[in-house]
């Protein structure tokens, strides 16, 4: 197989930093969506994404500062200098993984430092400047930091601009430059649009709605340190639907489907926003109660377990759950938080199903109904 041209090389050299930042390409490539392998990409995109327009900008400064010291404007030279050096440093720190010297908004506040000083020494062609930190605003910066930046560098840059040019050539200047930061804005945009609804997926079951068994072992690890390192409570609930074999057998998949969403709509309907719900296992889910000691946390579940039995979720069969009820204090980790629900909710069934169960210490306590 013969090798590719130099040419091609260069070229696809050139795009892998933007396709990285822009396609998700490493995070698509994975057969199923992960939560922390999603978080870890996002951050690496936005680290090539620094480093890319720190190349980009640097690319541009290079021959302007090297015009500056041939016509003899040192203090900008110098200063536009020290800037690239910086930068370079900066792209060296982020090409071995390591965090950069200095952050998005210093480097964009510097490179306007830089723009106004060349500009106060009557270097009018240094204004274009402007245009490629203005396409990187929304790139490097959050929403609303990007937007007033983006103000801070029209009010600053506006009067030089029509001190510079007659009043027709300054409005058309300050048009485009609004016009590339809005270009450049609802392009990312459209990006974050794309990684909220990933993450989105990497996190939620796609036939309930309620969060995965994924991401139920993140926000419950984060309840037990909360609960460690600050007193919070925390509970959990797990819930089983009983006989849902049943209801597929008698009314079809796709009857035991609807069961089972309406199942987690009645949880998120006795379940505060603070709360978070996730489908466990086929037909069992789980609710985390923060901020939610047993007592209250008993209540929830048989508000829950008795809106289900009054529901008819399914037409022509009674439809109940079985509920297991663990808080915080009982679990000495987080697997054996989950074994404790797992137990309370094994005697629920055993006791007859239908009830709630309440996990203790060295055994379980029964609620029959």
């Amino acid at each position: 197989m013969s090798a590719s041209p130099p040419s091609s090389a260069w070229l696809q050299w050139l795009k892998r930093p933007f396709l990285t930042v822009f396609s998700l390409q490493g995070f698509q490539r994975r057969r199923e969506f992960d939560g922390d392998r999603f978080e870890q990409v996002m951050v690496n995109n936005r680290r090539v994404a620094y480093r890319y327009v720190l190349m980009a900008i640097a690319v541009m400064l290079a021959p302007i500062d090297a015009h500056n010291f041939y016509a003899g404007h040192y203090i900008p030279a110098f200063a536009g200098l020290f800037l690239l050096a910086l930068f370079l440093f900066n792209i060296v720190l982020l090409a071995r993984d390591r965090e950069p010297f200095l952050s998005p908004p210093t480097v964009l506040l510097m490179t306007l430092f830089l723009v106004l000083l060349s500009l106060a020494y009557g270097l009018s062609y240094n204004l274009y400047w402007i245009y490629p930190l203005l396409v990187a605003l929304p790139v490097l910066l959050k929403t609303r930091v990007s937007v007033w930046l983006g103000i801070l560098v029209g009010v600053v840059v506006t009067p030089f601009v029509f001190m510079r040019f007659d009043s027709s050539t300054a409005i058309i200047v300050c048009m485009s430059m609004v016009h590339t930061w809005l270009i450049s804005a609802w392009l990312m945009f459209a990006v974050s649009e794309q990684s909220r609804r990933l993450s989105e997926l990497a996190i939620t079951d796609p036939l309930t709605g309620a969060f995965n068994r994924r991401h139920l072992q993140r926000e419950a690890r984060k309840a037990f340190k909360i609960w460690r390192s600050e007193g919070r409570p925390a509970t959990l609930l797990l819930l089983d639907v009983d006989y849902f074999k049943d209801v597929n057998d008698s009314l079809g998949h796709d009857a035991g489907d609807r069961v089972l969403c309406s199942i987690v709509d009645i949880i998120c309907d006795r379940t505060r926003q603070k709360d978070a719900v996730f489908r466990y296992g086929g037909e069992e889910f789980v609710a985390l109660l923060l901020e939610t000691g047993e007592a209250d946390a008993i209540q929830v579940a048989e508000d829950i377990r008795t809106a289900v039995l009054a529901a008819d979720v399914a037409p022509t069969l009674e439809t109940t759950v079985s509920i297991g009820v663990c808080d915080v204090t009982q679990a000495k980790s987080i697997d054996h938080w989950l074994s404790q629900c797992d137990r309370a909710l094994y005697q629920a069934k055993a006791e007859g199903r239908n009830r709630v169960v309440i996990a203790t210490p060295g055994a379980v306590q029964g609620r029959h109904v």
